[in-house]
């Protein structure tokens, strides 16, 4: 990537006036193409006082070479975004070669500022897209058992988890703590700051979580904003006090307007039906699971019910 050539389009990003409108940048360049060489001539024929007919042909002669040789120069800087773009997408797909598109995320963090208009978004879109097609190719490679972005299970994985879970459940008689996660409000996060910004949080938060739970229990990225955790042995710890410690705990992502992620928890405790068969009542379980967290994100979200079997009709 060259930056220099990505210079003039940071800097008319940084103006309000331009800094939405790609047309409007183009606009200005061709204004003042046109303006300079114009004040020049009447600068100059002023002081001449209109007298030298040839003398003031080649200076306009000039001055509008100029002024079209500038504007073309600049027109030139100015559209080699886009011109990146296309390089960057063909790099990626003929040569695997990883993007380095500039990114509109924050301009405090970001050594040049992207402008808001279409091509900056274009810009971070692509970044974005090219940056997740890239994950799901490693993630298949890896047996398609892993979430490429939080490195977690992924839903197929902990499905083929829980169902010899509850198997074991049902066979020793003990019980297992299944809990639904949800990442309150995700979407307006990703609509105000965009995906890489709604990302960051899904990450963060699965960092938070695999930090809570033990090494016999297992997280999973159950949905785009849910996570799902199995956990043993829980008889002899208040769960709640766990996913309350969970809620506690700030969320670091590259935003200051951001405060802490809430999460809405629901939680299940399964005890195994016997009179149904392990698929059947997996299917139950999840049905069960899927009903408390509704329920928490009905008082508004945020909040933790932790259910038991004869508490669900």
């Amino acid at each position: 990537m060259n930056a220099n050539k990505l210079k003039l389009y940071f800097a008319f990003s940084r103006l309000p006036l331009l800094r939405k409108s790609y047309p409007l940048k183009i606009m200005t360049i061709a204004f003042l193409g046109i303006l300079v060489p114009m004040l020049a001539l009447i600068s100059y024929l002023s002081i001449l006082g209109f007298s030298d007919n040839l003398n003031t042909f080649m200076i306009v002669l000039i001055a509008t070479m100029i002024g079209v040789i500038t504007t073309v120069f600049l027109l030139n800087q100015l559209l080699y975004p886009i011109s990146l773009i296309s390089t960057t997408l063909h790099q990626y797909l003929d040569k695997g070669q990883k993007p380095n598109l500039p990114a509109c995320v924050e301009k405090d963090i970001l050594k040049d500022y992207v402008g808001e208009d279409s091509v900056g978004q274009l810009m971070t879109e692509m970044q974005y897209l090219i940056q997740r097609m890239d994950l799901l190719n490693r993630s298949l490679d890896d047996s398609s058992t892993m979430d490429p972005l939080t490195g977690t299970l992924n839903r197929s994985a902990a499905k083929r988890r829980l169902y010899t879970d509850v198997a074991r459940a049902r066979r020793e008689d003990k019980p297992i703590l299944i809990v639904l996660l949800d990442i309150n409000k995700l979407k307006s996060i990703n609509d105000q700051f965009g995906h890489q910004i709604g990302d960051a949080c899904i990450i963060q938060v699965a960092k938070v979580l695999s930090q809570s739970i033990r090494e016999s229990d297992w997280l999973a990225r159950w949905d785009g904003d849910k996570f799902l955790m199995a956990l043993w042995n829980f008889q002899h710890i208040t769960p709640t006090v766990i996913f309350m410690r969970i809620q506690q705990q700030s969320v670091q992502i590259p935003l200051n307007e951001l405060q802490q992620i809430s999460l809405s928890i629901g939680a299940y405790e399964y005890k195994g039906n016997i009179e149904i068969d392990t698929k059947a009542d997996l299917e139950l379980l999840l049905r069960n699971i899927e009903e408390v967290l509704s329920e928490v994100k009905k008082t508004g979200g945020g909040g933790i019910i932790l259910k038991e079997p004869h508490q669900i009709l």
